[in-house]
């Protein structure tokens, strides 16, 4: 910790509501989806342009209020922290006005969003019970979107835009009125028709007969979203929320080397072998330094630094890691182990053209890949915050700060930790 850093320890914090918001829905991808929209009524789909003029103003406002320009990685300062214990979940929370107060979105919030990964089993190993928490979260929150850092729908990804599993997963489980806003996701390895492994069996053949025609490309074809407005799946992408947010999205599963012996790395159609995984993680790095954000935060569904079940994925840190700090980025977010962890690393910068001495900058990790099944317990390397249950995050950015917090379901519902991370002269509390 630098001598700028000041740490506090809390239970609580109160927090103004916002009586609206200042995003609509999420504004524009680079990869040329149409702007969101704000929230709507389950069972209905948003206005479009031609719906008239209230349709041609919110189309407007969004166009006007996002530069979608290249995206970029960046700086982080890290906060120490610490494990939650089982006494002290939830225990902060029931104060103050109900279990999801601290997640209340304050009129300073220029932004609000949920991430989640690895949730996507009909329903079953706690995802509905993750996604009624999040409903309720949501109501104080009022997220302009959700983030799923991949392993959409297991097992193997769609096998058809009418896959029922599509429903099933997804439409059917996410119906609370405060989760019908913008779904952007990216892709996981069983997104990309893994079906599972065994140790002793090797590859686990997939489920259904129907699975033999499983492809990435369906959860990526625009017409699925005319089953659910929602879906907005991508490979790599980035997103300008706000003046000072900026958002980037990597494909990370063409990444990992150890992929390419796997039956479907190669066989399924349009799937993890037909992409250059070195071109996207380029592309990523010129469009983090090519942005001018506050905050610039990366997304993907592999960790760079995990203490859990998969450890750290080397493939994907040393593609990534580095680029990150150079661009900018203040923290990365994955799925991919199914836990919610919290760590940060410094990253030795060399110096530009071999002129003057190193230096480092602080990366926060942040693994929210608790969204249905859970139970793979933990290693020995030290993390600010590790919770092996089930659960989700929120996250909230100002132009002072980017607000984490993890949720918790089941006997420990309720507010697990919260960090807040400030740029230089930077400040962080944080609550378990």
């Amino acid at each position: 910790m630098t001598s700028a850093e000041q740490i506090s320890v809390t239970t609580d914090e109160a927090e103004n509501d916002a009586s609206t918001s200042s995003v609509l829905g999420g504004c524009c991808r680079s990869d040329g989806l149409a702007p969101t929209l704000p929230a709507y009524k389950i069972g209905t789909q948003p206005p479009t342009v031609a719906a008239g003029r209230v349709g041609l103003r919110r189309a407007a406002l969004a166009a006007a209020a996002c530069a979608c320009v290249a995206v970029g990685f960046g700086l982080a300062w890290v906060v120490p922290g610490r494990r939650s214990t089982p006494g002290e979940r939830g225990a902060a929370t029931n104060a103050g006005g109900g279990l999801y107060a601290a997640a209340a979105r304050a009129s300073e919030d220029q932004l609000s969003f949920m991430v989640v990964g690895d949730w996507g089993r009909r329903g079953a190993f706690n995802q509905t019970a993750v996604a009624r928490a999040m409903g309720a979260c949501g109501a104080v929150s009022r997220p302009d979107f959700v983030v799923s850092v991949g392993d959409n729908f297991y097992e193997g990804g769609l096998n058809s835009l009418d896959d029922p599993e599509f429903a099933q997963s997804f439409t059917d489980v996410y119906a609370h009125p405060s989760l019908q806003v913008p779904w952007h996701a990216v892709l996981g390895n069983h997104d990309y028709g893994d079906c599972g492994y065994d140790d002793a069996k090797g590859e686990v053949a997939c489920p259904l007969a129907a699975d033999a025609a499983r492809s990435p490309r369906f959860q990526l074809d625009p017409s699925l979203r005319r089953r659910d407005w929602r879906w907005r799946a991508g490979r790599s992408f980035d997103l300008r929320p706000s003046t000072d947010a900026h958002l980037f999205f990597v494909d990370t599963t063409p990444l990992v080397t150890s992929y390419a012996d796997k039956t479907w790395f190669a066989s399924v159609p349009e799937g993890a072998a037909t992409q250059n995984a070195a071109v996207g993680a380029h592309k990523m790095g010129e469009a983090l330094n090519a942005s001018d954000a506050k905050w610039k935060l990366v997304f993907g569904h592999h960790p760079m630094r995990s203490n859990g079940f998969w450890s750290d994925v080397q493939d994907v840190r040393d593609a990534l890691e580095l680029t990150a700090v150079r661009g900018g980025a203040t923290a990365y977010f994955n799925g991919h182990d199914h836990d919610m962890q919290h760590t940060s690393v410094d990253v030795e910068l060399e110096p530009k053209r071999g002129v003057g001495s190193s230096s480092t900058q602080r990366l926060h990790h942040f693994t929210s890949g608790a969204g249905s099944k859970t139970g793979r317990g933990f290693g020995v390397v030290e993390t600010l915050f590790e919770h092996d249950g089930a659960g989700f995050a929120s996250v909230r950015v100002s132009r002072g700060s980017v607000r984490v917090q993890f949720w918790g379901v089941g006997a420990g519902e309720g507010l697990l930790y919260t960090v807040s991370i400030d740029k230089p002269p930077s400040s962080a509390s944080l609550s378990g």
